[in-house]
């Protein structure tokens, strides 16, 4: 008997003659079937009764072997492994504490008059955020300025759209150059 794969192009016998490929019917449930679908990325399909998916798209431990020798699908299996991928899965992403580089060395101890938290005192900012009459002058200069460069960027923007205007298709372009107008009229002047 000669049984296909959804995810393949190709045939393969039946596990009867090759105990290395098995084949499965998709799923009844719902929510299996629908992970399926979504992993066979084919466009428009339509599992039907005799539709079959070749062990090759599973892992290893997703199969169970019965008494008998035969290969089952355990619940809730889902096919990972494709033309795709290259039959095999992605490695998965290190966190962030695995990828940061770490010192090698154990900090430092602190000193003892360091390490109780009470004893410390909790030290104002060097800086100095509040507004100051020359920072205040300043921000009004710049504000001025910003003004200034605004009204600047809309009258280039003016002048661009006149320009633009002026360089459109129109026949005071054409008037000047008689091969010009034999090209797009095919008239002799």
């Amino acid at each position: 008997m000669l049984l296909s794969c959804s995810f393949l192009s190709t045939f393969f016998l039946s596990s009867r003659y090759n105990a290395e490929i098995s084949f499965h019917k998709f799923p009844v449930d719902a929510a299996v079937r629908a992970k399926w679908l979504t992993k066979i990325r084919r466009d428009k399909f339509t599992p039907t009764v005799n539709t079959r998916v070749c062990g090759r798209h599973f892992q290893p431990g997703d199969f169970a072997v019965t008494a008998g020798g035969l290969r089952r699908l355990q619940s809730g299996a889902v096919p990972l492994l494709f033309s795709w991928n290259e039959y095999t899965l992605p490695t998965p992403r290190q966190n962030v504490w695995e990828r940061r580089p770490r010192a090698e060395e154990p900090l430092h101890d602190l000193p003892a008059d360091l390490e109780s938290e009470d004893d410390m005192d909790t030290a104002a900012p060097d800086h100095d955020y509040c507004l100051t009459p020359a920072t205040a002058v300043m921000a009004a200069e710049m504000a001025n300025e910003n003004e200034a460069l605004r009204q600047k960027i809309g009258e280039l923007q003016h002048q661009l759209e006149v320009l633009q205007l002026r360089t459109r298709f129109g026949i005071q372009r054409l008037a000047g150059s008689d091969e010009d107008i034999r090209f797009y009229t095919r008239l002799v002047n």
